[in-house]
């Protein structure tokens, strides 16, 4: 008998097994890929910004009640809450409410209005500081 027919229905049958491992790899990888696609966290947003103005947000005397903001003056405004846990800044330096509000009224800047969504209740408000945080 030649050796190499006698090898020929054994290389067939390794194959055809190494293949069948091969594809069901595949399926679990696959599948393992699936689930954990599915199982990661859900995003959703924590915070939203309104990039405005002085001249396009109303602000209060105080902090309490509610602001209104809009993002141009075409645009619709957006009412939103104070609460204990709003925070204030010019720049990136932490102030009162008193002197954001002295700031803004000296005239237009930019001002950023940061909200929850979903309850619409302020977080922060930021004067945008040209070169200064006076």
């Amino acid at each position: 008998m030649n050796d190499s027919i006698t090898r020929t229905p054994n290389n067939r049958r390794s194959a055809g097994s190494a293949l069948r491992r091969l594809w069901l790899l595949a399926t679990v990888l696959g599948a393992i890929t699936s689930a954990s696609a599915f199982a990661g966290p859900q995003l959703g947003t924590i915070e939203e910004c309104v990039e405005s103005g002085t001249d396009l947000v109303a602000l209060p005397g105080v902090p309490g009640g509610t602001l209104s903001a809009r993002k141009c003056a075409a645009c619709d405004s957006v009412r939103l809450t104070f609460d204990a846990g709003t925070r204030y800044f010019i720049g990136n330096e932490a102030v009162t409410y008193t002197r954001l509000l002295a700031a803004a009224r000296k005239g237009p800047a930019q001002l950023d209005v940061f909200y929850r969504p979903e309850t619409r209740v302020l977080t922060r408000l930021r004067l945008v500081a040209g070169g200064s945080s006076q």
